[in-house]
């Protein structure tokens, strides 16, 4: 009898920090704004206080915005494999070249976004914007004038 109890116990345990953990996840939306909210002078007036934080509007908000979160998180990832696919599927040659670099140029300037958040030499920042610029005024060209 004992054996069983304990497995059932230690079963108990390992399951809740999970489940404990994947609640806090899914009202960190919720409770992160009515804390910011909390500690603003307009959200003072609004009558919100840290007491508010795990309270009914802050589950109502994060019952809303957490199944947002995860859609905005998935939503691009299957956009880029739909493109891809998308790609593969052109026909003329010229096409499927303008696709391929279009990822080049995305990449690039997701390069120079990540380059503009962090104190690098300013030099580095301007020239991963212009390779940007460059590029996608190219990427651009190439089906106005340059593979015709």
């Amino acid at each position: 009898m004992k054996n069983t109890e304990v497995v059932s116990y230690a079963n108990t345990q390992s399951s809740e920090p999970f489940l404990s953990t994947l609640i806090e996840w899914a009202s960190f939306p919720g409770n992160w704004i009515v804390s910011t909210l909390a500690n603003m002078d307009i959200g003072v007036y609004l009558g919100f206080s840290e007491a508010d934080v795990d309270g009914v509007l802050s589950i109502a908000m994060s019952v809303v915005l957490t199944p947002l979160i995860i859609f905005l998180l998935i939503y691009p990832f299957k956009n880029l494999i739909d493109v891809i696919l998308h790609c593969a599927r052109h026909e003329q040659k010229k096409d499927r070249i303008k696709c391929k670099t279009g990822f080049l140029v995305l990449v690039l300037f997701l390069l120079a976004l990540i380059v503009k958040q962090y104190p690098i030499e300013p030099w580095i920042q301007d020239s991963a914007f212009v390779i940007f610029v460059i590029s996608w005024l190219v990427w651009f060209s190439q089906g106005r004038w340059l593979n015709k």
